[in-house]
């Protein structure tokens, strides 16, 4: 029996609705995007121009490339891509006029022709601000002093430096005699004519490229250990299986233990439970690595810390011992 037309045509419907579909290729109209309007600057200001423009409403766009030159209108370069309708440009500095244009890029890959150009010369209108946080600890690593500095940038677009001024006077007033470094990084050092068992006191202050400062930070001390002497066993010896090592402690309350490498620059293999002592004379820390094999050369050092701290401020000399028989 045949089906009525009406009813075959909606059996046809139903079996090809159901089917899934290959999704639509992108549209490419073979041209690219158009051109971004109203270019502008909104803020020129300590360090920071900031541009804004009308979003492209182009279907084929994708993103926007920046283009900049500095005291030349005409040899703008790529610069950066974005996908906002806006940039933040920062570290300018105050003597220079900076120019930029933008293109759209599509999804096709063509670019824009590139839009008006714009320029700003940043003014330098605020002081910067002290970082929100600076940490500063003694280290005494192989005999070489230093002071080492963590410091966070925060918001000083137009940053120069952090200014480091050291005394040995405590509550001293810094002058410019007493600057010793300018940090540009968050991490660095001090290790300029320092000496152990001394107060260093110090005070910072952010300076910007426009040649204004922050208010100078309250006073910082550290102290600089002195290195620590080993007693057992002594450098590159061969002994049997011993139980014990031996060095001279400090005055100071610290807190010791005992690495042991493979290696005189990695490869730890053991490190000892901490032991505490403010007082200076022999110490000694218990030696437990049974697993340690016959006749082969290890590395050992003293590590102290301040009591409760993770990071050592005392890291001895590195001497070597071999093992020639377990009883």
């Amino acid at each position: 029996m045949r089906l009525p037309l009406f009813i075959s045509f909606f059996f046809l419907f139903v079996l090809t609705g159901c089917e899934s579909t290959s999704p639509l290729a992108p549209f490419n109209s073979g041209l690219p995007p158009a051109v971004p309007e109203n270019l502008r600057v909104t803020t020129a200001t300590d360090g920071v121009v900031i541009l804004r423009w009308w979003e492209n409403i182009d279907p084929e766009y994708s993103s926007y490339k920046i283009y900049k030159s500095i005291n030349d209108s005409s040899r703008l370069t790529f610069y950066r891509e974005v996908r906002t309708n806006f940039f933040r440009d920062e570290g300018l500095f105050y003597d220079s006029t900076y120019w930029y244009a933008v293109t759209a890029v599509g999804r096709n890959g063509m670019e824009s022709k590139t839009s008006r150009v714009v320029s700003a010369k940043p003014g330098n209108n605020f002081d910067p601000v002290l970082p929100s946080y600076i940490v500063i600890k003694p280290v005494n690593f192989e005999g070489r002093l230093m002071v080492t500095f963590e410091w966070s940038k925060d918001d000083n677009p137009d940053l120069k430096g952090l200014e480091v001024y050291r005394s040995v006077i405590q509550g001293f007033s810094p002058l410019p005699a007493d600057l010793v470094t300018v940090l540009d990084t968050i991490t660095d050092t001090d290790s300029l004519a320092l000496s152990p068992e001394v107060n260093y006191y110090y005070r910072f202050r952010i300076s910007d490229k426009g040649g204004r400062f922050s208010e100078f930070s309250d006073e910082r001390r550290v102290f600089l250990y002195p290195s620590i002497v080993k007693s057992f066993p002594v450098n590159d010896a061969a002994l049997p299986l011993f139980d014990v090592f031996m060095f001279q402690a400090l005055p100071h309350d610290l807190e010791y233990s005992i690495i042991l490498y493979e290696s005189p620059l990695v490869n730890e293999v053991w490190r000892s439970t901490r032991y505490r002592s403010s007082e200076a004379g022999d110490l000694f820390i218990p030696f437990m690595a049974s697993y340690i094999g016959l006749n082969k050369k290890y590395y050992w050092r003293v590590a102290a810390y301040q009591p409760g701290e993770s990071t050592p401020v005392i890291w001895s000399d590195l001497s070597s011992f071999q093992i020639t028989r377990f009883n």
